[in-house]
C-alpha cells in the first residue's frame, strides 16, 4: 500500500542486514562513497520519473517478490510488504506521495477532497468519481470510507488491522450530497488527515470475519478496481500475473502484462543476471558487485526510509525480565555490525536511535543511544544480578534453566547467515547461548506473526513522513507490530494522545517523550537504516529508490510503471 502512512509495514526479514565476522575490506574503495542523510538536503532519489507521455504502451516487466503472503488483505495486521506490492495494482490508491511526502490526491478515485474547520473540528468531504466501481459492478461510494473507518478506529477490536493511528481521531462518517459523496469529521484539528483514506473496504469484507479471512491464500480480483487486475495467482508456483483491466475507466496502464515471481535472494540476483527479471534490491556488497556490471543495467541509490532492527520477545521466559532485556542489547556491538553491514558499499551511516523520525527529519533525536551504549563488561555485571550466573561451560543458568535463545533466520543470503552467527558470538561472549533456526523466505510472515522466537532481525519501512501519526502503531500494547509486547498497556493513554496535540512542533515533542519511555521496556533495538540500491534494465521509467515515493518509496502509480520510449 503505498502511503499506508508512515505504516510501519514490515519488511520481511531484513535481508539488507549483513552482519559477519569481518573487518571493511579494500572493496570499499572501489563504490561510491555516501553517508545516510542527516538533513533533507541530504536526501538521494533515483527513479526515472517520467510523464505518460513518454513511455511506450505495453511490454512485460517482471520482478522479484520473497514472498507470496498467506494475508492478501493490504490493511490487515498480517500482511506484510509484499501484500502490499501485490494490492498496489489492482487495488483502489486514492492518493500518491511524492519523493518527500507531499500528497496529492488520484482523481481517477476523487473528482475533489475539501478540507475546513467546523465548529472547531477538522472537516474533509470527498467527492467520489461517478465512473468508480468496484470490479464486480458495485459502485464505490460514501460506505467504503464509512466501513473503512470502522475497521481500523479500533472501536471494535475483532478487526486484525495494521494501525488505528488517525481513524480513532474520527468522530463520524456520513454521506454527502448523494452517495458518492463523504464527509469525515473529526475530534478537534487533525493536521495528518491527508495520510488517510488512501487505500478502501470493500463492501464483502465490512464484517470483521470477513475482513481477517476472506483474503487468506485468496487476492479476489473480483473486489479490486485498479488500472490492472489479477490474470494469474499462483500461490504455490510462486507467481502472481496482472493484465490491463477492461473494467478500468482512469489513466490507461501501459504495461501488457506485469509478473511477481517468488523467490529467495540469491536466487533473484542470478534471474536478473540472467535476464529473466528486470528489477532486483540490492541489500549488500555481494550482491552489488554481481550486478553492477550486468549489461543494460541503471543502479539506482537513494534514501532509505527504512528501520532494521532486533526484536527481543518480552513473552519469552528468558526475557520476561526488562533487566536481562537490557543486558543482552549492551552485548551487542552496534557499530561493529554496522560497520560489516556496509562493507563493500561505499556507505556509511550514524547508528539510528528512533523508529518515530529519521535523522534527516525535523525533531529526531537519538534516543535509544542515549539509553543503551555497547558494554560487555556492564552486560556481564547485570546479567550476575539478575540471577543468571555462568556455568562451567560459560553458559549462563537460573534455577537449573539455561539461558538460551532462539534466533530465527529468514531466507538463504551467506550474509543473513553471517548475522546471526555474529551475534550469536557476541552473545556467548556474555554467557548467553543462541541457537540459530534458519527458515526460507516464505516463512517469514509465520515467523513473525506466531511470535516464534526470542531474538529476530527484521525490518519495518515507512511511506509517509508524519511519524507521530503513527506512534501507537509502533508502541500501543495491543498494535500488530508492538512485536516484542515490552510496552504496556499503561502507557497506551499518553500514546494516543500524542497525535491529538494541536501543532507538529507539540506532537514531536511529546512523541519523543514517550518513544524514550517505550524504550526503556527494552523490547526493540534499532541497527540501520542503510541505503536503498536497486539494479534495473535501462528504460524502467517510475522505480527505484525514491524516500517515501509511492509504494514504499520503490513504485509509483501503477499506470506510470513502463518503459520510456
Amino acid at each position: 500500500m503505498r502511503k499506508i502512512s508512515l505504516s510501519l509495514v514490515v519488511l520481511a526479514a531484513a535481508s539488507s542486514l549483513v552482519l559477519t565476522g569481518c573487518s571493511s575490506d579494500s572493496n570499499d574503495s572501489k563504490e561510491p562513497k555516501s553517508k545516510g542523510a542527516t538533513a533533507e538536503k541530504d536526501v538521494l532519489t533515483s527513479y526515472n520519473p517520467q510523464p505518460a507521455s513518454n513511455l511506450k504502451q505495453g511490454g512485460k516487466l517482471t520482478l522479484p517478490i520473497v514472498e507470496i503472503p498467506d494475508q492478501l488483505n493490504p490493511l490487515n495486521g498480517d500482511g506484510s510488504l509484499y501484500t502490499s506490492k501485490l494490492a498496489w495494482f489492482y487495488m483502489p490508491q486514492l492518493s500518491f506521495n511524492d519523493p518527500k511526502g507531499n500528497i496529492t490526491f488520484n482523481k481517477d478515485y476523487l473528482t475533489d477532497v475539501k478540507e475546513e474547520t467546523v465548529g472547531g473540528n477538522t472537516q474533509v468531504t470527498y467527492t467520489i468519481n461517478p465512473k468508480a466501481k468496484w470490479n464486480d459492478g458495485q459502485d464505490i461510494d460514501w460506505t467504503a470510507f464509512r466501513d473503512t473507518w470502522n475497521a481500523q478506529s479500533g472501536k471494535d477490536k475483532a478487526y486484525n488491522v495494521s494501525s488505528t493511528d488517525g481513524y480513532s481521531s474520527i468522530t463520524g462518517v456520513k454521506q454527502g450530497k448523494d452517495a458518492k459523496q463523504a464527509v469525515v469529521t473529526y475530534k478537534g484539528s487533525f493536521v495528518y488527515w491527508k495520510s488517510l483514506f488512501y487505500q478502501l473496504v470493500n463492501p464483502h469484507i465490512a464484517k470483521a470475519a470477513d475482513f481477517n479471512k476472506a483474503y487468506v491464500s485468496k487476492p479476489h480480483a473480483e473486489w479490486g478496481a485498479g488500472p490492472y487486475t489479477i490474470a494469474k495467482f499462483d500461490a504455490k508456483g510462486g507467481t502472481v500475473t496482472y493484465k490491463p483491466n477492461p473494467k478500468w475507466w482512469g489513466e490507461k496502464a501501459h504495461l501488457d502484462e506485469l509478473t511477481f515471481v517468488q523467490m529467495e535472494s540469491s536466487a533473484s540476483i542470478n534471474a536478473f543476471k540472467n535476464g529473466q527479471i528486470d528489477g532486483v534490491s540490492a541489500a549488500n556488497a555481494e550482491e552489488l558487485n554481481q550486478v553492477k556490471g550486468v549489461k543494460g543495467t541503471e543502479l539506482r541509490r537513494g534514501t532509505t526510509t527504512s528501520n532494521n532492527l532486533l526484536v527481543f520477545n518480552s513473552t519469552s521466559p528468558q526475557f520476561k525480565d526488562v533487566a536481562v532485556r537490557k543486558a543482552v542489547m549492551e552485548g551487542i556491538d552496534r557499530s561493529q555490525l554496522a560497520k560489516i553491514t556496509f562493507q563493500g558499499m561505499g556507505y556509511t551511516e550514524p547508528l539510528p536511535g528512533s523508529f518515530t523520525l529519521f535523522p534527516f527529519q525535523k525533531g529526531y533525536q537519538d534516543t535509544f543511544g542515549d539509553l543503551v551504549k555497547f558494554n560487555a563488561d556492564n552486560a556481564k555485571k547485570e546479567l550476575d544480578a539478575a540471577g543468571w550466573k555462568a556455568g562451567s561451560d560459560g553458559i549462563r543458568a537460573k534455577d537449573g534453566k539455561k539461558l538460551e535463545l532462539s534466533f530465527p533466520t529468514i531466507g538463504d543470503s551467506s550474509t543473513v547467515k553471517a548475522r546471526a552467527t555474529a551475534i550469536a558470538q557476541m552473545m556467548k561472549n556474555i554467557g548467553v547461548k543462541v541457537n540459530i533456526e534458519a527458515h526460507p523466505s516464505a516463512d517469514f510472515n509465520k515467523v513473525f506473526t506466531k511470535r516464534a522466537f526470542d531474538i529476530f532481525g527484521m525490518g519495518f519501512i515507512s511511506s509517509d513522513p508524519n511519524g507521530m501519526l503513527y506512534i501507537c502503531q509502533m508502541y500501543c500494547s495491543d498494535s500488530t507490530l508492538n512485536v516484542s509486547r515490552s510496552v504496556p498497556k499503561s502507557m497506551d493513554e499518553e500514546t494516543k494522545a500524542v497525535t491529538n496535540l494541536p501543532t507538529l512542533d507539540e506532537q514531536i515533542k511529546a512523541g519523543n517523550e514517550v518513544e524514550k519511555k517505550a524504550m526503556e521496556t527494552y523490547g526493540i533495538m534499532p541497527l540501520h537504516n542503510g541505503p536503498t540500491i536497486w539494479a534495473v534494465k535501462k528504460g524502467l521509467a517510475n522505480f527505484g529508490s525514491a524516500q517515501f515515493y509511492g509504494n514504499y518509496g520503490n513504485m509509483g502509480a501503477p499506470e506510470l510503471i513502463g518503459w520510456q520510449k
